[in-house]
């Protein structure tokens, strides 16, 4: 019998309400976890208000400055709607002035620009700073373990001279850490490890060690345990705590003697235990973010993380003392620790607003490698992200948005009247037998006209397209729909139509003996340079149109082809270029 395949947990959509400059807003997603999942829509369509909105959350409701309201009118209730589906049930949570379902379920993270203008009374200049990353709100207290070998020695009892002194194993902050959130089932393994049962099992055998007869030495005991280690191995968090302390020390039956150290020492002083582990964490922590920056700071001003006022703070420089590059990357880098701290559910919301807008190449890959880095230690925890970045930038147009698993989804969707002839014809463009036809008669401008009737209509593409000059009819009907402001045009028919003209113009302008080449050689923007070398100089718009007439011709599999081409030609510059080239 087959096994049916798990359905996926994922948000299906977000709905705003009266937040900066959304009066009503519905981001229909279906947004999967632990993908880097890009955000694209035009300046102006809303991605700060959706920052925004996630930003103001706190645990309680949705806390909004006052000029962060819709037309400025605190009257009208911010909302945040989030309908997601969990184990196939889907829940839609609220959360507004007053409440927040939201936070039952979901932390939530919003990493933006850190830069703010300060100015004075005294000067009507204003420079820019770079806000300070508070990373660590308040340290932990540095406080050292209550151990001592000769008290728990004389608990021991009478071979108590097995035990060897764990102080060492005790500064091993790693160690602290991991035994410390170590779990077995649904409670840590200290605390499973102290139960009654469990002691009464390791009580037993040391028992059974000090009742050997005197007259065996030191070596003869351990000899004894490592052959009846098996009674110790039964406990499941003892060996647990064991097979840990193996890391650190080799010998079995000295991890085994160490562990029951451990658990005596957590069991006398349990908070003790844990403000240690604080501090070890808090340490482990300082020292990470410290590596990170001073690998990335190349500026002389020595850019790191500071004890100030009991907070562990990023410090950054006046803006002008440091590129945008750097201040970007660091600041970015800083707030992503910061977010490892703030998202601690089951599932987490991590929204990046226009980070990637303005990051050079370099920058852009390093951005994505520790946005990589951090989805892989949450899912290392068990924690579902959803990393939404929100950009005005389209990723299928760059090679930098270089994420092995990158879903991108297109907030504004525009309606369009694609034709399923067109996509069919896109999809079959490199079939054998009309491949060289399509591009040289169809997608191309040329003197001569198509005839491969039979072949399209055995492929299952519209017939009439095959012969003669029909296809063009098309074309250039859905152009002349388009530049009257019809909204029903067929997008790809128009970037064909966009092509075809600016290689007829071209054409038309060349001397007889040129024309042949230039039909002859492939890709417009070669025909454009080929034009040059011959003397025909063409308007930088037909240069320009490249992201109109080469992204429409080319079908892309499992990829949303309409939207990135219908809101380029929704934009109004772009229209009046493509009008220009028709004149």
């Amino acid at each position: 019998m087959k096994k049916e395949k798990k359905e996926e947990d994922k948000i299906q959509s977000i709905t705003i309400e009266n937040i900066k400059g959304i009066e009503k807003k519905v981001f229909n997603l279906d947004i999967i976890p632990n993908k880097p999942s890009i955000l694209v829509a035009p300046n102006g369509f809303g991605k700060s208000s959706l920052a925004i909105a996630f930003k103001s959350l706190n645990r309680d409701r949705i806390k909004l400055k006052y000029d962060l309201y819709h037309k400025d009118n605190s009257k009208l209730t911010p909302k945040i709607n989030l309908s997601f589906v969990k184990n196939r049930n889907l829940t839609t949570l609220e959360a507004d002035s007053s409440k927040n379902d939201i936070f039952k379920e979901f932390s939530c993270f919003v990493i933006n620009s850190q830069l703010y203008a300060r100015g004075s009374y005294s000067s009507a200049k204003a420079t820019l700073n770079i806000e300070d990353v508070v990373l660590v709100k308040k340290i932990p207290e540095k406080i050292n373990f209550d151990y001592s070998l000769i008290e728990d020695q004389k608990y021991f009892g009478k071979n108590s001279n097995l035990l060897m002194n764990i102080s060492k194993l005790l500064d091993e902050r790693s160690l602290i850490i991991e035994l410390f959130q170590k779990k077995e089932g649904r409670k840590k393994v200290f605390d499973e490890a102290i139960k009654a049962k469990n002691q009464k099992v390791i009580n037993t055998f040391i028992e059974k060690i000090n009742t050997l007869p005197p007259n065996k030495t030191k070596n003869e005991i351990l000899k004894y345990i490592e052959n009846n280690l098996s009674e110790l191995r039964g406990i499941a968090c003892l060996k647990c705590i064991a097979d840990i302390i193996k890391n650190y020390e080799t010998n079995e039956v000295s991890c085994y003697l160490s562990a029951i150290q451990f658990i005596w020492l957590y069991n006398d002083d349990k908070k003790g235990f844990k403000k240690v582990y604080e501090y070890y964490s808090y340490e482990v922590k300082k020292e990470k973010i410290k590596g990170i920056l001073s690998t990335f700071d190349s500026t002389w001003k020595n850019i790191e993380a500071e004890e100030e006022q009991n907070q562990l703070v990023v410090k950054f420089p006046l803006a002008k003392d440091i590129s945008n590059g750097q201040r970007d990357v660091l600041s970015f880098i800083s707030m992503l620790f910061k977010a490892r701290e703030k998202l601690t559910k089951p599932s987490n919301i991590l929204m990046i607003d226009e980070v990637f807008d303005y990051l050079d190449d370099a920058n852009l890959v390093v951005v994505q490698y520790y946005i990589t880095k951090f989805i892989d230690e949450m899912k290392k925890e068990g924690k579902n992200i959803y990393p939404l970045i929100l950009t005005h930038l389209d990723p299928s147009n760059f090679e930098t948005f270089a994420f092995k698993d990158l879903k991108i989804y297109y907030l504004n969707k525009q309606q369009a009247q694609t034709s399923i002839h067109f996509e069919k014809l896109l999809r079959a463009r490199k079939e054998d037998s009309i491949e060289e036809e399509i591009s040289k008669y169809l997608l191309h401008y040329h003197t001569e006209k198509i005839n491969k009737r039979d072949d399209f209509r055995s492929l299952g593409l519209k017939e009439t397209w095959g012969e003669g000059n029909n296809f063009k009819n098309y074309i250039n009907e859905e152009v002349r729909k388009y530049l009257n402001d019809n909204e029903d045009y067929d997008p790809f028919a128009v970037c064909c139509a966009v092509r075809v003209k600016i290689e007829k113009n071209i054409y038309n302008k060349l001397k007889e003996e040129d024309k042949e080449q230039f039909l002859k050689t492939h890709k417009t923007r070669k025909k454009i340079d080929f034009a040059e070398s011959k003397g025909v100089s063409s308007p930088e718009i037909y240069y320009l149109l490249g992201i109109i007439y080469n992204d429409g011709m080319h079908w892309k599999n499992n990829y949303d082809n309409v939207t990135p081409i219908v809101t380029k030609l929704t934009n109004l510059t772009i229209k009046q270029m493509i009008k220009e080239v028709f004149e």
